[in-house]
């Protein structure tokens, strides 16, 4: 974070000078005569614990899980806390000379998975209502990273959030990655570059809007901390009426991920009804007895040479890996314990 990054965050936290005044005049006038000094200390003694309080809350605003991923994934501020080792503040403005212009905010990231949070906003004259518009973010590994072939696959598209002012020229939306589709084994400590390439609206007013500008990207650093952990499971699942294995099962407070092989590892092509089926039978079975359901389909990938399959999904809010006692997957559940 900048001097500049920090200084706006405490401008946003700043009392108005008619705040400062009133607040002064209440303190001077609850003081009597004859303790001039300590009043002056006091005072003083009080304007700073209040800078710092307000620079505390800046330093936590600059620093900590943007809040719309957090409404996103229905957590508290405690929740942020078990992610706040995979945020990455972005703050990056990317304006184009036909009025455009996408800010990307923040990116939130575990081994397999990235996430990022963008916000498009048009031209003054331009409504964007938030019914029908596909976003497409490039996000691109350099070539020295990419230790594997790039997987083909599927997964969802980018999902927009929430608009509280359908009526206005801004959208915000929330970008999925696997690593596989960026052809590599881990995400953890990478440099990703994030390049907006188009929007297109299906409807209405049919707004298509070039972005690809090689001069138009930043590029991101992901945290190296690992917030998930690994199990190697290796047992039986039946997939279509077939017996495959469940490799390894990898969990972080916001996604699952886990690796499927065939007896005779046979290349499939995976479409997205078998993509919806798996999502609506897996469940995280928790240590209070609460199962929680997975959300999406992050991306599904399969290995050209071996056939293995690998899914990452996100899961439906922020869970603490070792709360999670078992996973159902395709209607089958496995035991975590031990």
């Amino acid at each position: 974070m900048t001097f500049h990054d920090l200084n706006r965050a405490f401008d946003e936290f700043a009392p108005t000078p008619e705040q400062e005044q009133a607040m002064l005049d209440r303190l001077l006038t609850e003081r009597k005569e004859g303790k001039a000094v300590y009043h002056i200390k006091k005072v003083t003694a009080v304007i700073a614990a209040a800078a710092l309080l307000l620079l505390a809350c800046a330093f936590t605003v600059a620093t900590g899980l943007d809040q719309r991923f957090l409404a996103y994934f229905r957590g508290t501020e405690g929740d942020a806390q078990a992610v706040s080792g995979g945020v990455v503040g972005v703050g990056q403005s990317l304006r184009y000379d036909n009025g455009w212009t996408i800010h990307i905010e923040q990116v939130l990231a575990d081994r397999y998975s990235m996430a990022v949070l963008t916000e498009v906003v048009a031209p003054e004259e331009t409504v964007l209502d938030g019914e029908a518009y596909y976003f497409e973010l490039g996000m691109e590994l350099p070539p020295s990273a990419q230790n594997q072939a790039a997987s083909s696959g599927w997964g969802y598209g980018p999902v927009i959030l929430e608009d509280e002012d359908p009526g206005d020229n801004r959208l915000t939306f929330l970008h999925t990655k696997g690593v596989r589709e960026m052809g590599a084994e881990t995400l953890l400590g990478q440099s990703v570059t994030l390049r907006p390439q188009y929007l297109l609206e299906s409807g209405g007013r049919k707004i298509s809007v070039d972005f690809l500008d090689e001069e138009h990207s930043c590029t991101v650093v992901l945290p190296e901390q690992d917030s998930g952990r690994t199990w190697e499971i290796n047992r039986p699942i039946q997939v279509d009426g077939e017996e495959w294995t469940l490799g390894e099962l990898y969990l972080s407070p916001i996604s699952l991920a886990f690796s499927l092989n065939s007896e005779g590892n046979t290349p499939r092509v995976w479409g997205p009804s078998e993509m919806t089926s798996m999502e609506e039978e897996a469940d995280l079975h928790l240590k209070n007895g609460d199962v929680v359901t997975v959300r999406r389909v992050v991306s599904q990938t399969q290995d050209g040479e071996s056939g293995e399959i690998h899914s990452v999904f996100q899961t439906d809010q922020i869970i603490p890996p070792e709360d999670v006692t078992a996973v159902t997957i395709l209607g089958q559940t496995f035991s975590l314990r031990g």
